[in-house]
């Protein structure tokens, strides 16, 4: 990938030294605009697909802080992932925290694993069956399947108390439209 971009660097300053060194005329040769990164108005989703994870990072970061649940949860994505951006388990906690609040089922699953994990917070598996529930209820697709299978594996770890507290905090989390899921 990098090996792309500094040919493209190149190719652009060569035209760019070409363009310069050439005399001037009464009829200059039109430029062809130049891809430049990021492309205006590109959409952060069209990085990803080229595997320009640091462009579409810089392209979902004012989204997520406008409160785009999709751009939240991609940016969570890169930051717990390392991609594009410094691995920063908190960040990417903050970033699934607010796509989850949204009812973004990607956002609440992700919050869930990382209560399971402890990646960027304290392992809760109380929390991460709450959100795990979240999820399930949100999502709309195949994915409930895996979704619940990741909560039963967590409510293996737990005691019977621990999930019937679990399920109180879940009704609650629903009930508020997640505003009030037991987190401070």
């Amino acid at each position: 990938m990098r090996g792309f971009v500094l040919v493209g660097v190149l190719i652009l300053s060569s035209a760019a030294i070409a363009v310069a060194a050439e005399p001037l005329t009464g009829n200059p040769k039109p430029v062809a605009p130049q891809k430049s990164i990021p492309l205006a108005g590109e959409e952060p989703y069209e990085a990803l697909k080229r595997g320009d994870f640091r462009v579409a990072a810089g392209l979902f970061y004012p989204l997520a802080q406008r409160g785009d649940a999709r751009a939240q949860y991609n940016l969570g994505l890169l930051y717990a992932s390392g991609l594009g951006v410094e691995q920063d388990y908190q960040a990417a906690v903050k970033w699934h925290r607010m796509a989850a609040g949204q009812g973004h089922a990607g956002g609440q699953n992700e919050l869930a694993q990382m209560y399971a994990k402890g990646q960027g917070v304290q392992p809760n598996q109380v929390l991460a069956y709450v959100w795990f529930s979240m999820a399930i209820a949100s999502s709309s697709s195949g994915s409930k399947t895996e979704i619940t299978k990741d909560r039963d594996r967590t409510a293996s770890r737990m005691t019977p108390e621990q999930i019937t507290k679990a399920q109180q905090m879940a009704e609650q989390c629903q009930e508020s439209k997640f505003k009030k899921c037991g987190e401070k």
